[in-house]
């Protein structure tokens, strides 16, 4: 199993391990034990799990530019690229889940997007599959690979990354998350929702974007405290010389 290159807090240990597996748990025993109140506070464009859509896609924006800053100072072409293209999946991230502010405000979807958006809201993803369903499979494939098979099996997967990115692997840590973002889709892929296990009241898709947005911030962070942690160690190494 890959180790974790970093010091592991009390916070690290609470947003990579414990709010991911409590959050799962905690949705399905609440539909469970109440559908109706799982119904009125979790469910729909203002309930939890959408709302928390947008948190995470904005957490993942605010880590994202801080790391462009530092890329930004370091000249370094290859991270300001990551960090811009991080940027803009975030920034997408949010809009697209806020519908680009039509369910904070309360405006009604107006010409085209009354058109053609199959729930006639501000958005895209509600358009086409490619910018949806696509993106998602893209994203949910390499957090398998990245995030659970890289960690478990380290010396296999890296094989195939370059070298100058193994660093940046995903450890041990991520495993929650990305073991969620697997799970969190099967009551759907097998048709187990309403069974005893999965509650019906559930929308399972929903449920996986949480943690895929998740994995994504999470990772960003991870990526941000090593870039840290190098520039104190280079700057540790100018002082002594």
């Amino acid at each position: 199993m890959r180790p974790h290159p970093l010091p592991i807090t009390v916070l690290n240990r609470l947003f990579y391990i414990w709010i991911p597996v409590v959050s799962f748990l905690g949705l399905i025993l609440l539909d469970f034990w109440n559908p109706a109140l799982f119904s009125a506070i979790a469910t729909g464009e203002d309930g939890v799990i959408e709302l928390t859509h947008i948190v995470l896609g904005f957490a993942g924006f605010v880590i994202a530019l801080r790391l462009l800053l530092h890329y930004w100072r370091a000249r370094n072409r290859l991270g300001i690229s990551f960090a811009l293209f991080s940027l803009a999946v975030c920034l997408y991230i949010t809009l697209e889940e806020a519908s680009y502010g039509q369910h904070l405000f309360g405006w009604k979807a107006t010409g085209f997007f009354q058109e053609v958006n199959k729930q006639q809201e501000t958005n895209l993803h509600n358009i086409s599959s490619w910018f949806n369903e696509k993106p998602r499979v893209i994203l949910e494939l390499a957090i398998i690979l990245g995030g659970l098979l890289l960690p478990l099996f380290p010396r296999q997967v890296l094989r195939f990354v370059p070298a100058g990115l193994h660093p940046y692997a995903p450890t041990w840590i991520f495993l929650p998350t990305s073991v969620l973002v697997v799970v969190s889709r099967l009551p759907e892929r097998l048709e187990l929702t309403g069974s005893t296990v999965f509650p019906g009241n559930i929308r399972y898709s929903e449920v996986q974007e949480l943690y895929l947005f998740l994995f994504i911030s999470l990772y960003l962070y991870f990526v941000l405290k090593l870039e840290t942690r190098n520039r104190a160690t280079r700057q540790d190494a100018s002082h002594a010389m």
